[in-house]
Parts: structure tokens; sequence; C-alpha cells
């Protein structure tokens, strides 16, 4: 079982948000920033935008969307929206070039090439 360890975050321990047990892939996120992994779980959302084709993931860093700035410029700044340890859905395939702003109203960032981790039930060892 994966567990989300809320203690833990790129921006305040500047690791992810799983217990310390599991190693968590680095990459750099959409601002270029050092940051971890996020991961699909086997969770498809039969309902949600055009039936099947999405699915659930779970972030160990930060959740990044494109807010909106106000005014007239239209701007958008990216910024962490949700937190680490975030569940997000995003659809299984396709091309996250599509999403400029990503997705609802916090332009959430589409992240299609998600990671997967393998666990299996029995004991851990450090």
């Amino acid at each position: 079982m994966l567990t989300l360890d809320y203690s833990r975050s790129p921006d305040t321990t500047h690791s992810p948000a799983i217990s310390p047990i599991f190693k968590c892939t680095p990459i750099k996120n959409e601002g270029n920033k050092p940051d971890y992994g996020f991961y699909w779980t086997s969770t498809t959302h039969v309902g949600q935008h055009g039936g099947g084709r999405s699915a659930v993931y779970i972030s160990f860093g930060r959740a990044l969307g494109w807010m909106r700035k106000p005014g007239p410029t239209r701007s958008h700044v990216l910024m962490d929206v949700h937190g680490a340890g975030a569940q997000r859905s995003d659809p299984k395939a396709g091309n996250p070039k599509n999403f400029p702003y990503g997705r609802g109203p916090q332009g959430d960032v589409i992240r299609i090439y998600n990671l997967v981790r393998l666990v299996r039930g029995g004991l851990t060892s450090n």
C-alpha cells in the first residue's frame, strides 16, 4: 500500500509526499523546478471526459496549475494549486501540448506521461 506522508513535500522538506521507505523518481516540472513524478492508479473514470479515457493519479510532488491573472492581459502564472499528495485525473493517452494552459478552473497541468509504481504485499527492508 502506498502511504502518503503529508508532512513531506518538495517545498518544505525537499522530498516527495510518500513514506521514505519508497523511492520516488525526481523530475523537472513544467516550471523547470526539481520535483517528483505523478503515479497512475488503477482507477478509470468511466463517466468523465469521454467514457473511460481518463484515469486517476497521485502527485507526490507539486500539483501544478496555470492560474489566470486578473485584468485585461489574460496572462497565466504557473503555481502549485493542489499540493503534494493531490489526487487528480487526466487522459490516459494523447498529447499534453494540446492543453497549453491545463484543464479545469485551476488550469490543472495535464501530465499524460505519468509513472507507474508496482507494489505487492510482503515485508520491506531499508
